[in-house]
This record gives C-alpha cells, structure tokens and sequence, in this order.
C-alpha cells in the first residue's frame, strides 16, 4: 500500500457505507462498484487532499498504518457507514470529525435514534435539514453541531449534449431497484409500483433496474407477484449500464425520493437533469426552494399519478423545450454550485483544500 507524506500531520479515514467499499474501494474508478462513476467524487476528494498533503485511507486500514504515522492525528469521517459502528470507531489520536448520514430515516431508522450521542462524539453531524423533520433534533447544545448538507452531484458520464439527431421517445422512464420490504403507499418506493401498475407495462412508462424478476427473502409475497407479473406480460426489464443512456432517450423520467423529507435531493432528478430528459419528482416538499419549478414536473401538484401522466402526455414539443432550456439554465447557475461540489465541497472547505 502506498503511503502519501502527511504534510500538515494529520492523517483522514472515510467510513464508507458499506463493507463492499472498504481496502480504499470507496475511492477506486476501476471496481465494479463504480456504476455510472458515481465514485469519482470520492476518487477525486482523495485525489486532492493527498495533493495538499493530507493522506486519505478508508477507515478499516487504521489499524495497518497507524504505525507508519507516528505522531499524526487521525481525522475520522463517517461517510454514511451505520451509526452504531461509527460511534465504537476508536483508536489512538483519531479525533472524531464529521458523521454524515446520507440515508433517510425510512432507510436507516437507527441512525437517526442516535443522534444525540452522534452530536456528543463529533464535531459535527451532517444531515439533510436541521429542522428536524424526520428526526428529532438533539438538545439545544449539541443541535449546534448540526450541520445541512447537500448531496454531491456533479456531472461526469450522466451528462449529455443535446444533438438534434435523436428523437426521443413521448415516454417516462423509470430506474430503479426491486425494492419491497419497505414499500407503503406513502413513500417512494410504493408510490414507483403504483406508477408501474397505473402505467402497465405498455402504456407510458418504461421500467429499466435490477431484480425485478427475482425471488427475495425479505418479500416473498412482493417478490413473487411482481416476477409473475411480468413474466405474464413477457417483459425483461432491461439493466443499463449507464442511466444517462436511458435518460437521453426519453421526455420524461420518473424521479421519486425513498421518502418525503424536507432537504433530501438525491442524484435521481439530478441524473434526469443531466441529460436533459424532464423529472416527473416526489419527495423533498421543499423542492422549489432548491431547484427552479421549471426544470421538474411536481408530482404532489396533482390530485393523482394518472393526472400527471395525463399532463405529461398533453405537453406540446415547445412546452418540452422550455422545460429543457430552464434545466440548462439551472444547470450553469450558482444555484446548482452547492449540489455539484455537496458533501465533498465541505470536507475540501474544512481543510482549506481548493
């Protein structure tokens, strides 16, 4: 393993996720792990800390350099790894930094039980909104330590010039994973089935993900239907590669949060926005404040999915053409300067790192 020179004596280790990302995976380009280069702002983040002379392992190689960075202090960052491992993560000279939790309480539940005790071991804890909403807020002291951040989204191969040359298609294109166990008629992973079921699987849109035809533990019933489904209705739901080459191809995308909650903008309309093809959005109910309401088709201004598609079906090529020149407008705006450099943006921030 190579050991970069820690210049100002400060060493930093990034908690990823998941174990999948560990032995420095979290930042490697070439691991099959990077779909759609959603790692190259982790590569890059590395890449530029290491450049001002700040070395960067994931946080599971701490116990195998620390011995190479004697008298080095060993700058701890939680990077959505759970809650209760980021707060038994210890060890000689590490000081606890950040702790961001990227997912939101309907995905990790015991996350957000811990806050308290996350805002009393770290310097500060990033969240979506420090309003609360979805969470309770820790007492008035620590509340201090609560800090809003912004996914990071920037454009790498998700984006895409428009040619002229290729139509698209009148459709709405919906990218997503099998997922049941959660699913509730009130958040976004039931509201994408009563999307597929409204639309059929002939009709407006057009399913694109993975698992949709497999068998899964955690919802046998789900699972089982929906491989029935669409085994009855001969259709093979395609895998992309990339979602810009789906995206680009259609008028509209589907871009539903897992859940509503105030300040949680994820790549999904931020990958439809790359490529120029209209989100049709559900989820953070402070949406315009972030993002122009001309760039989105608003869901919840509808009394119902059907009427949006109904909508959607109705628009006029010129109406599609202004939606895409407020996204382009959006896109080259400061307005979009927080959600490109995000999470990464205030890290480099932190150590004074351009």
């Amino acid at each position: 393993m190579q050991i970069p020179a820690a210049k100002h004596g400060v060493v930093i280790l990034v908690d990823p996720p998941s174990v999948h990302y560990h032995k420095n995976i979290f930042f490697d380009l070439n691991t099959p792990l990077n779909r759609d280069n959603t790692l190259r702002a982790n590569f890059n983040l590395k890449a530029k800390l290491e450049g001002a002379g700040y070395p960067v392992f994931t946080a599971d190689c701490y116990d195998s350099i620390a011995s190479q960075y004697l008298g080095c202090e060993f700058h701890y960052w939680s990077f959505g790894a759970p809650a209760v491992q980021a707060l038994a993560f210890s060890g000689t000279n590490v000081k606890k930094v950040g702790v961001a939790l990227f997912e939101p309480p309907l995905v990790k539940p015991l996350d957000y039980e811990k806050i308290e005790l996350l805002a009393a071991d770290f310097d500060h804890v990033y969240l979506h909104n420090v309003i609360g909403d979805g969470y309770k807020l820790p007492s008035s002291q620590l509340s201090k330590k609560i800090v809003k951040f912004y996914w990071t989204n920037k454009n790498f191969d998700n984006s895409y010039a428009e040619s002229g040359k290729e139509k698209r298609l009148a459709k709405i294109a919906l990218i997503s994973g099998a997922h049941f166990a959660k699913a509730q008629p009130d958040n976004g992973y039931g509201k994408r089935l009563s999307a597929i079921k409204i639309s059929g699987f002939k009709g407006d849109l057009d399913l694109f993900g993975f698992g949709w035809r497999k068998f899964q533990i955690r919802s046998p019933f789900s699972s089982l239907y929906w491989s029935v489904k669409l085994w009855m209705a001969n259709e093979i739901v395609p895998k992309p590669d990339r979602k810009s080459d789906v995206y680009r191809r259609y008028d509209f995308a589907l871009c539903f949060e897992n859940m509503a909650m105030s300040g949680y903008i994820t790549e999904k309309i931020f990958d439809a926005l790359f490529a120029k093809s209209i989100p049709i959005y559900w989820g953070a109910p402070d949406i315009a404040d972030y993002i122009p309401s001309n760039c989105f088709i608003a869901l919840d201004h509808f009394d119902s999915i059907e009427a949006c598609f109904n909508y959607c079906r109705n628009l006029t090529q010129s109406e599609k053409a202004g939606f895409r020149k407020s996204i382009e407008s959006f896109l080259n705006s400061q307005e979009f300067a927080k959600f490109e450099t995000g999470i990464h943006g205030l890290i480099l921030n932190r150590y004074k790192v351009v």
